[in-house]
């Protein structure tokens, strides 16, 4: 009620310039808060988004390592090309082996990705070859060649050993089973690689021993093993002045900025008393005459000034004309929405899709991955193109690449009954052709003329052509279907 009272007294301009400089204060200072407490919501929000990170690469870190685990188990024990390599054989033979071992490692780690080196022993026939793509540098081979035997008597305690070759960390993990022994071997260094990646800051580092004598602007991350139930501890040191540096710049800029408003409110201010007070009042004077149920149209043009008068005459006009602009523009807004919605279900044909999910579903069940690959990048690329092309006329490159998809999409569905040549005339490299043309002409053409029994051969020609002096594009589709009918 006090407050209600004071303003509803009246006061001089002065007293309105204390109440908006006491406001300008206020607002500067929450401003300050506000950015201080955004600042630590921040911090804590990227340390927060870098443990996850930490903790998913940890969890299917340990994932890995257990697979591998259970690889160098079965290998180990079932794996028939270790047994011929424990017995002695001829040269040939002994090629021929050494190459079915190398195959089933190999394998493995295509299929994994993995950077280990694995590592095969026989005591039999004292054999030691790597079986696997080297990741290690020959000199440490060396060791591990040489101290196979004490690695192989402490293969009891069933967990990865930290090892240091030539200052280079190593973990490796070493199975022995019936005069075999097999070796996995992985850098330190490569473990940590995919961590890298994340934003530490400058002086930020990533170990797997934990770090000495950081500095205060350091937060420390630990991914212990109890957690991650890895075999080793991850830690991350965070240099928060690096990586928070633009906040810090953020958080000046949103300190400046009241105060940039603060002055220029006082410059407006002083100018409007001093150049434009006296006829705005007199304006005011005049709005104040009109009730709520005066219209706009109704407020007076004669105001003393030329230009508030011409204002007020132009007011009701563009306030008219701006609101049956905003409603054709609305109606213009729904209109094309419609015109694209329409597009976009005339374009995309639901049985087509489903076949493709349908047709990697039963990839998946085959295994057949190289194939799902190379469906699922076509059938990606088909997809961009369609929701991509939003103009009338597309370049004839682009049209022929995406029927080049769509093609390889059918071959990959009905195999090698499809077949296709194209006859390209490269000066129409850059030519408009209506979006989509192509498509329409060859998508029919499988529809109507493709069987199984005789398969089809599409043969499709693009080719300039001069009528009457003026350049055309003509476009031939040719296939060994069964034609139109006679109707």
């Amino acid at each position: 009620m006090k407050l209600h009272s004071i303003l509803s007294k009246r006061h001089s301009f002065k007293f309105f310039f204390q109440v908006l400089l006491v406001l300008l204060i206020l607002i500067t200072v929450i401003s300050l808060f506000v950015s201080n407490a955004t600042r630590d919501f921040i911090k804590n929000q990227n340390i927060q988004q870098l443990t996850s990170s930490i903790e998913i690469y940890a969890n299917g870190l340990n994932d890995e390592m257990r697979s591998v685990e259970r690889f160098l188990y079965s290998t180990v024990t079932h794996d028939k090309g270790l047994d011929e390599l424990n017995e002695p054989q001829s040269y040939t033979d002994y090629e021929q082996t050494v190459k079915k071992v190398q195959t089933t490692f190999n394998d493995y780690e295509y299929q994994h990705e993995t950077h280990m080196s694995f590592l095969v022993a026989t005591e039999g026939t004292h054999h030691f070859l790597s079986a696997s793509t080297l990741y290690i540098p020959y000199q440490d081979y060396l060791y591990l060649k040489n101290n196979i035997n004490s690695f192989r008597n402490n293969t009891d305690d069933r967990k990865w050993q930290a090892i240091l070759i030539n200052d280079t960390e190593y973990l490796i993990k070493v199975v022995h089973y019936k005069e075999k022994t097999i070796m996995a071997v992985i850098s330190a260094e490569d473990i940590l690689m995919p961590l890298r990646k994340l934003n530490i800051g400058k002086n930020g580092h990533i170990s797997l021993k934990e770090p000495k004598n950081l500095s205060a602007s350091t937060h420390l991350i630990e991914a212990d093993s109890e957690r991650t139930q890895l075999p080793f501890d991850i830690y991350v040191a965070v240099d928060y002045t690096d990586v928070f540096k633009s906040i810090v710049l953020f958080e000046v800029f949103i300190a400046i900025v009241p105060i940039l408003i603060a002055i220029a409110s006082l410059v407006l201010i002083i100018f409007i008393r001093n150049r434009m007070l006296s006829p705005i009042t007199r304006l005011t004077e005049r709005l104040s005459k009109i009730d709520e149920n005066t219209s706009i149209y109704d407020i007076a043009s004669s105001e003393g000034i030329l230009e508030i008068d011409t204002a007020n005459d132009k007011l009701s006009q563009v306030l008219f004309d701006m609101q049956d602009l905003k409603i054709r523009e609305y109606h213009a807004q729904l209109e094309l929405k419609k015109v694209e919605l329409n597009y976009l279900k005339s374009q995309i044909r639901p049985h087509f899709y489903l076949n493709m999910l349908s047709m990697i579903h039963s990839m998946l069940q085959t295994e057949n991955y190289k194939e799902i690959e190379e469906l699922t990048i076509l059938t990606s690329d088909y997809l961009r193109y369609l929701f991509m092309v939003d103009q009338d006329f597309s370049p004839l490159d682009k049209e022929i690449q995406h029927i080049k998809d769509y093609l390889e999409i059918q071959r990959i569905r009905y195999g090698e009954h499809i077949d296709f040549a194209l006859t390209f005339d490269e000066q129409l490299h850059d030519a408009l052709v209506p979006s989509l043309l192509l498509q329409t002409f060859v998508e029919n053409t499988i529809k109507h003329g493709f069987s199984f029994q005789d398969g089809i051969a599409i043969d499709l020609s693009l080719q300039k052509r001069m009528v009457e002096e003026k350049p055309y594009i003509e476009i031939c589709v040719k296939d060994n279907g069964p034609g139109f009918t006679p109707e």
